[in-house]
């Protein structure tokens, strides 16, 4: 099926011809007159480009030509568009602008791409310095219904979920968010755990612009499932630009440079910023420090054919990290580090052909390498000493003291007050080789472009794992490297195509393709794992009038499925210990206690079921332009399919070990100060001796002891949706005011259920002394709920005037949320899962039933299943034997209640839903002179920290504190242009 689709889609560009043209043109700048060298110009929807030389000149060749429309852009000036009616205009001068506050046309809103038949926008410069963004993650709130972040310092972790919730959603949104920067792609799929990608360590100052991909992106990207943030840094001629901006808790100051090497030796961007953000005002000494450092050299060559090679060289990184060691309101001598050093680098060339058969070839090598060493130092104490397990291999251990074997299964810990220092060290890699090509052909009304490529993506993590600075203070441990996880390695093809018509009075584009994923999992049981993507967006537009109340509307749709490559706690789960004391003495009069525990290690479980995370996302769309107004409006439904579970499952064995009571020394005559204890390790025994040699040795008596050993395995859970509305309606501008207005939204709504069966057992004894000997087969987990359905409706109003003449800009955010709610579920499609009790310490369910989700009732969750440990392969039901023990079985009744899972509230299935809440910001931008911009912002200016009403309460809360409006907060950044 790919290689027909390949097939076809070659056929469509061959015989796409048509009359072409060579256009040579110049870019020069408005003002002065003079030459812009390394504009980039681009012909509307193809491959084809050129970049102006040192004189300004350009050359395109094979260009259609009538109707095609030109994109000029350079760094430090406005885009313009020329467009190419006939071969008259085969010799254009195009004048920029200088991007400042002075031009009429100044936006500090995200900007929809119109000329894309999905969701997508653009966060300029402009609009970044407006906001005074310290991270990426604070540029999201300018897409439509977002919040202002409520994280406004860099202590705390910061990530982008695209079209999705918190982390609690199945199928965690921020880990299937891609980030790319500047072709290099971020990914956590290294790390331990499926949480976003931080982005602290990305430095703000130097960003040129921010695309963000919302609708079902094009088949060139791959392992992402819920959108994409693509970063673009500066790269061309600048002036020296110094940057301050101080706000109460980050305070950051950097220096960028673009410059011009002459003589056809390119263009090094450089930038240096460093930020410091603090915690806690009141006490501002833990800090988050970053050291955000950039090197881009780009060049144009010229083949011998005068074709031209745009060649990139990135290199950027980060050295800080939290550290809290200087706070004097700690605890003596306790803190914790966390580093997060970070490298980047990407080499890629793009041959512009502009050729009949080949409009460019792209290739290029990235890699992305973090240093994430965390360093936690606590202070314990112990009356007694305790033992500290690191045993890996099964059988029998006991305690031994460290200063007489460092290197025992178990040491003991020491007695009295001590300092315990532990680390994490992870070092994630990921690097991205891709190759591809595109050609761009039109044959009348018919335009057609073909993208075909490959890439070979790897991730790996070279980190030393969890490990202690001194093995005497080490609480339980067992060593797991990262470093000796194989790298896994993803091979990807790609093929798209984009067909665009002219009718008379409307047109039409249809981009159809197909992704080939094929994963390479070394030393796994998985193998090679093979996946398909397909996906398509169209759209068409007519009623284009210009002098008409309806100007023009555009309806588009897009269907598409993207597949997430799982993270290596997905693919390389832990061995599981189970660690049961076996034996422990009395403490002897040196404060010196003696234990032994069996250790019986789970190996690592492959599950041959297990399958990749993927969604299908759908998307209906359309754009409006009306006399006086233009609206966009989004709808999508996405569903996310075998999303991985956070946690794997466990599974339980039984086993047995042997236990030695301390009654069995009752008949002991050694001395306690005298005895010395071992056990063997096969069999479990254990043997008191004399170490003065007076009594001869003695076996103790034992009890077999009948337990349950487990294992972990990954696993997906059951499926979830996302479906939600955007929209944005622009007004014209109030020419008298010079003042634009926007208002956007969003509804979002989720629902996930789970009901996977989750096995799990009680840490109660049975009646007869013996650890507990039963299982319970749970739907969705031993929790009283296993889902939640969210709402939520945010409404943001914008207000922005701008004064060229004094070039200053105002603007005024009032952001409102109308929903926010959630509600917990327990459902299964099987049946029943949780019941109404009639009070608190019932266990049975309510005689006269009723319904969990209306009216304040403790519930109830039981099994559906359970196992016994004699009999572990005959599930039986457990309601039906649960209500027969009831009446006929008290013992078995009280063992069985041990599984029932009791709600701790009587309103834990109501609705939590919140009255209205609004916040408002205000930022304003002042260029003064050529050489000074100065902007300051206040979030949440009238400090709305009201109570709102908590309806599945019925009391009122605070927003402070809430996370649902940021606290205020405010800022002020100086600009110079030197």
């Amino acid at each position: 099926m790919r290689y027909f689709l390949v097939v076809f889609l070659a056929c469509i560009s061959i015989f796409c011809k048509a009359q072409t043209i060579t256009v040579t043109g110049r870019i020069l700048e408005s003002s002065s007159k003079s030459p812009i060298e390394f504009a980039t110009v681009w012909v509307e929807a193809t491959g084809s480009g050129a970049i102006s030389d040192k004189d300004g000149h350009f050359r395109l060749e094979h260009i259609p030509a009538s109707n095609t429309k030109l994109t000029i852009s350079c760094l430090g000036y406005a885009t313009q568009t020329y467009l190419i009616r006939s071969s008259k205009d085969k010799n254009p001068t195009i004048y920029l602008k200088e991007a400042t506050l002075a031009l009429d046309e100044v936006t500090v809103t995200a900007r929809r791409k119109a000329d894309d038949a999905t969701t997508a926008y653009t966060i300029d410069r402009t609009v970044l310095d407006h906001l005074q963004s310290i991270s990426v993650a604070d540029a999201i709130s300018m897409l439509p219904g977002e919040r202002t972040s409520t994280t406004y310092k860099l202590t705390e972790s910061q990530s982008i979920a695209i079209r999705g919730g918190n982390s609690s959603e199945l199928g965690n949104s921020s880990f299937g968010t891609a980030i790319e920067v500047d072709g290099v792609r971020l990914s956590g799929n290294a790390t331990q755990g499926m949480s976003g990608t931080d982005l602290r360590n990305i430095g703000s100052n130097h960003i040129e612009s921010i695309e963000v991909i919302t609708g079902v992106p094009s088949v060139e990207y791959g392992d992402i499932t819920n959108g994409m943030v693509k970063v673009k840094t500066f790269k061309g001629k600048t002036p020296f630009l110094f940057e301050a901006s101080a706000r109460p808790h980050t305070q950051v100051y950097s220096l960028s440079k673009g410059f011009d090497l002459g003589a056809h030796r390119g263009m090094l961007n450089t930038s240096y910023e460093r930020a410091r953000s603090v915690s806690d005002l009141a006490s501002p000494y833990t800090s988050y420090v970053r050291n955000a450092l950039t090197l881009k050299y780009s060049n144009t060559f010229l083949t011998a054919r005068h074709k031209q090679v745009d060649f990139d060289v990135n290199l950027s990184g980060n050295i800080g990290g939290l550290n809290s060691e200087s706070d004097p309101d700690a605890f003596n001598n306790t803190y914790q580090k966390s580093r997060d050093n970070a490298l980047r680098g990407s080499i890629s060339a793009t041959y512009l052909a502009n050729s009949a058969w080949l409009s460019n070839l792209s290739a290029g090598l990235s890699f992305s390498y973090t240093d994430k060493l965390s360093e936690v130092r606590t202070r314990q104490s112990m009356a007694s000493t305790y033992p500290s397990i690191h045993s890996m291999e099964e059988g029998y251990f006991v305690g031994e003291k460290y200063e007489d074997n460092p290197n025992a299964d178990i040491t003991l810990l020491p007695v009295g007050y001590w300092y315990q220092t532990a680390f994490t060290d992870s070092k994630p890699l990921t690097y991205n080789a891709y190759l591809k090509a595109r050609w761009a052909h039109r044959f009348g009304k018919i335009s057609n472009n073909l993208l075909l490529g490959g890439e070979l993506k790897g991730d790996g993590n070279s980190g030393e794992g969890v490990y202690y600075e001194n093995r005497l203070t080490t609480s339980d441990w067992r060593e797991y490297r990262y470093s000796e996880l194989p790298f896994t390695h993803n091979l990807a093809l790609y093929a798209e195509n984009e067909i665009k018509v002219q009718f008379p009075a409307s047109r039409l584009s249809v981009k159809f393709g197909l992704r080939s994923d094929m994963t390479f999992i070394k030393e796994s049981a998985y193998g090679t794992v093979s996946s398909l993507s397909p996906r398509l967006n169209t759209s068409y537009t007519f009623a284009e009038q210009k002098d008409s109340w309806l100007q023009g509307i555009t309806l588009r749709a897009g269907w598409g499925k993207a597949v997430k490559l799982p993270s290596f706690d997905i693919l390389y789960p832990r061995t599981t210990y189970r660690d049961r004391l076996a034996f422990a003495a009395t403490t002897t009069t040196d404060g010196t206690a003696y234990y032994a525990y069996y250790t019986h290690p789970s190996s690592l479980q492959y599950n041959k079921d297990l399958k990749w995370q993927y969604n299908i996302m759908r998307e209906v769309g359309i754009d409006a332009r009306f006399k006086g107004v233009k609206a966009s409006v989004s709808f999508y439904y996405n569903t996310m399919n075998h999303p991985y579970a956070s946690n794997g499952k466990t599974i339980y064995t039984p086993m047995e070990y042997k236990f030695t009571d301390q009654s069995a020394l009752e008949s002991c005559p050694i001395p306690a100060d005298d005895r010395v204890y071992q056990i063997d390790r096969t069999t479990g025994i254990v043997t008191v001796s004399d170490k003065t040699g007076t009594y001869p040795s003695q076996q103790l008596d034992y009890t077999v002891m009948n337990d349950w050993e487990t294992a972990s395995i990954s696993f997906n859970t059951s499926s979830s949706s996302r479906m939600g509305v955007e929209w944005v309606l622009d007004f014209d501008k109030i020419k008298a005011l010079n003042t634009s207005i926007r208002l956007d939204g969003k509804y979002y709504r989720y629902k996930g259920i789970d009901e996977e069966l989750y096995q799990s057992s009680s840490s109660l004894r049975s009646a007869d002394g013996q650890p507990y000997q039963y299982v319970g087969y749970y739907v969705g987990g031993t929790g009283n709920y296993n889902g939640m359905i969210t709402k939520q409706l945010n409404t943001n109003l914008t207000i922005t005037t701008h004064i060229p003449k004094i070039r200053m800009i105002f603007s005024l955010r009032v952001e409102g949320t109308f929903i926010n709610s959630r509600q917990n579920l327990s459902e299964y499609s099987g049946g029943t899962r949780s019941y109404i009790l009639d009070d608190r310490d019932s266990n049975l369910p309510s005689a006269s039933g009723g319904n969990i989700y209306e009216g304040d009732h403790y519930v109830a969750t039981y099994p559906l299943y359970y196992v016994s440990r004699d009999d572990i392969h005959n599930l039986k039901p457990f309601m039906e034997t649960y209500l027969w023990a009831a009446q006929n079985d008290t013992q078995l009744y009280n063992e069985l209640s041990k599984l029932v899972m009791k709600s701790n509230s009587g309103y834990t299935f109501k609705e939590w839903k919140y009255s209205p809440y609004f916040s408002a910001n205000l930022n304003v931008t002042k260029e003064i002179g050529k050489h000074m911009t100065v902007s300051f912002y206040a979030n949440n200016f009238f400090d709305t920290m009201r109570k709102i009403k908590s309806y599945h309460t019925g009391t009122d809360v605070s927003l402070f504190g809430s996370g649902y409006v940021p606290t205020f907060n405010y800022g002020i950044t100086l600009k110079l242009k030197l």
